[in-house]
């Protein structure tokens, strides 16, 4: 009986993919593509005035830009062979496609279409067509709950970050990430010493030379890992069954209200993708920091402004390196609050 049922289940989530096609959208769409956005997003441009952020607003030559851009591929979705809506993925400039953050922006169903299981749809293929995306980005309107349940049954999560557009109106930010979080085990020690060596010669020689670097790599061996995991929660980020970055926390000398992070580092291939940002995120989850009510950073000329963009700053407001040439960054909160 269940076999039965399963089998027509799979039988109709086959025939709505055999409907649904994704179609490059070209220069010469613009105009098309245009009149659709316009008819998807008008309803909700009338129900919020959202005049800055609405795409039922924006030009056609806004529209055709984005058409044009290196950095984002537009789809026009084909329901049973008609035009039924759009949706465009984007990445960083300089990012390649295929292995990146990308962000779902926009993705539209014009009115005849809606409640036909599209969006969801067409968002499982494009994790398809992107099999190596760290992480994927949208947002969308947070009183629209019919929306943020789609996403969240696509499998992605709120950040907790809102824009806040207007009295009637906030936007809501959702990532789905494919970089799996766990704590450190012991055999992961020597692909965590060589990932933070490569960071060394590959990366921070450039502001303290390859020289020094190689030193330091030299002594950077599987027991200093080990010594830091030992006082430390260390935590290793994995893509695709790889370490590709690592970060630590633990008590500041044995205070119950400071806390320190430690080795924090990303292979050099996965830079600029996000998995910093998340590493900082995990970390700021971890019980050393919830606890705190001040936490430091020995950050490196390299990565000092990357932590203060997290609100990290100068401890005691003093830019100077110390001994071990790091700048030492620090952060205030309230004990006992994330």
């Amino acid at each position: 009986m269940f076999g039965a049922i399963f089998y027509v289940y799979k039988k109709e989530v086959q025939k709505m993919n055999d409907l649904i096609e994704l179609k490059l959208i070209t220069r010469e769409d613009a105009e098309c593509l245009h009149k659709l956005q316009i008819e998807a997003f008008m309803p909700l441009y009338e129900k919020y005035q959202d005049d800055a952020t609405s795409p039922a607003k924006e030009s056609l030559e806004t529209i055709t830009k984005k058409i044009v851009d290196d950095n984002s591929n537009f789809y026009f979705i084909l329901f049973n062979g008609e035009k039924a809506g759009a949706v465009r993925v984007k990445w960083h400039k300089g990012q390649k496609v295929h292995k990146n953050v990308n962000w779902i922006s926009p993705i539209f169903v014009i009115p005849k279409f809606q409640n036909n299981g599209i969006a969801s749809n067409v968002i499982k293929q494009l994790f398809d067509i992107y099999p190596n995306t760290i992480e994927w980005w949208l947002s969308t309107i947070k009183q629209e709950e019919k929306n943020c349940h789609l996403y969240e049954k696509c499998g992605f999560v709120r950040t907790g970050d809102e824009i806040v557009v207007n009295e009637n109106m906030t936007l809501v930010f959702y990532v789905k990430s494919y970089i799996e979080v766990r704590r450190f085990k012991e055999e992961d020690a020597k692909e965590v010493r060589n990932l933070i060596v490569r960071n060394f010669l590959e990366v921070n020689s450039k502001d303290y030379g390859i020289s020094a670097m190689e030193k330091l790599a030299k002594v950077y061996d599987v027991e200093k890992v080990l010594n830091v995991a030992s006082y430390a929660h260390m935590y290793v980020f994995e893509f695709d069954g790889k370490i590709i970055g690592t970060g630590s926390i633990s008590s500041f000398w044995g205070s119950e209200t400071e806390s320190i992070l430690l080795s924090i580092f990303v292979l050099p291939e996965f830079h600029g993708k996000g998995v910093g940002r998340k590493i900082i995120n995990t970390l700021e989850t971890d019980e050393f920091y919830v606890r705190a009510s001040r936490i430091e950073i020995p950050a490196s000329i390299t990565a000092t402004e990357f932590y203060r963009k997290f609100g990290y700053d100068y401890k005691n407001g003093v830019k100077e390196l110390d001994d071990e040439h790091h700048y030492r960054l620090e952060k205030f909160k309230a004990a006992g609050l994330k």
